[in-house]
């Protein structure tokens, strides 16, 4: 894993109690603004996940489009 990966990967379990939380209790109160930031900062958290456990692309591929 890479620096940036592993930073991620901590962004991403940090952001998982707080984004837990505004979920559950904007189900809760059936408050539509914690619902929301909720979905929000749980897609964030996804995002994170990916950029952590993607694998790099083979050394000498191109990734320029053509």
């Amino acid at each position: 894993m890479t620096g940036s990966q592993i930073a991620a990967l901590i962004f991403a379990l940090l952001l998982l109690v707080p984004g837990g939380c505004f979920l559950f209790f904007g189900m809760a109160m059936s408050n539509g603004m914690l619902l929301f930031f909720g979905v929000a900062i749980l897609g964030l958290m996804g995002f994170l996940f990916w950029v952590a456990f993607r694998r790099p692309p083979p050394p000498g591929a191109d990734t320029s489009a053509t």
